[in-house]
């Protein structure tokens, strides 16, 4: 029976658990991602307000197949570590490592290409969310008409870059773009597509932690596994050795 020190068991144990956790939350996003794809009702799940076309189109199936991938990667890559750890077994633990190691080098290599391509992430929603309004007032939907005036109410915003747009699409500017909806008060100023992305990028140090924290955990399983892998040869070397 092969006896590990009781740092290389603790973080053996500790890497079992932590890997059992996030083959359920892979199967959670995988859950969830299929959800997305299937279900007709996000967009009422997704807000009370903004309706899911006003987010871009085809984005939130996009999101959906994203998550199924991410979550049977998640899995798979989850399962390798759980074998490593529980069998002991050098090559799972090598394979885990190596492609934890690319994962978190793909991870810090989108959030600094996000973090340094500002105005291309806006051009590419700004256009998105053109499409969606000008679709919505030549063709008359109401009912994506409201969401545009809840969408501007929300983020205290007018058209697609500022109210001009209305003018475009030979619609008068609505209540949604005055502060007080009575016309009494100036119109918003700001576009929806610049407000949008402000407020994402207001939310990027909440988002920039959870990225940090998810690469600590993974430097954490990458550390654990190498020590478990290398352990467990010097172990076997010394069994080698000891019946020569």
């Amino acid at each position: 029976m092969m006896r590990l020190s009781c740092g290389v068991q603790i973080s053996r144990i500790v890497l079992l658990v932590l890997n059992i956790l996030f083959i359920l939350f892979g199967f959670a996003l995988l859950g969830f991602g299929i959800y997305l794809k299937v279900s007709k009702k996000f967009d009422v799940a997704l807000s009370d307000h903004i309706s899911a076309q006003i987010i871009g189109g085809d984005a939130i199936e996009v999101v959906g197949i994203i998550l199924i991938i991410t979550g049977i990667f998640t899995v798979i890559l989850s399962v390798f570590g759980c074998l490593g750890a529980l069998f002991k077994n050098r090559l799972f633990l090598y394979l885990y490592a190596i492609i934890l190691s690319i994962l978190m080098i793909l991870e810090l290599a989108v959030f600094i290409t996000t973090m340094s391509s500002r105005v291309r992430v806006r051009n590419s929603y700004e256009s998105g969310l053109w499409k969606v309004f000008s679709n919505a007032y030549d063709s008359h939907q109401q009912d994506l008409i409201k969401s545009v005036e809840d969408l501007e109410l929300e983020f205290k915003c007018c058209g697609v870059t500022d109210d001009s747009d209305y003018k475009k699409v030979n619609y008068t500017v609505p209540a949604s773009c005055h502060e007080d909806q009575l016309f009494s008060k100036p119109i918003f100023e700001k576009g929806c597509a610049d407000a949008i992305i402000d407020w994402i990028w207001d939310e990027l140090p909440i988002i920039g932690g959870i990225v940090g924290t998810i690469i600590l955990i993974e430097i954490f399983g990458v550390i654990s596994s190498v020590a478990l892998a290398v352990a467990i040869s010097h172990y076997s070397y010394g069994e080698l050795y000891a019946k020569l």
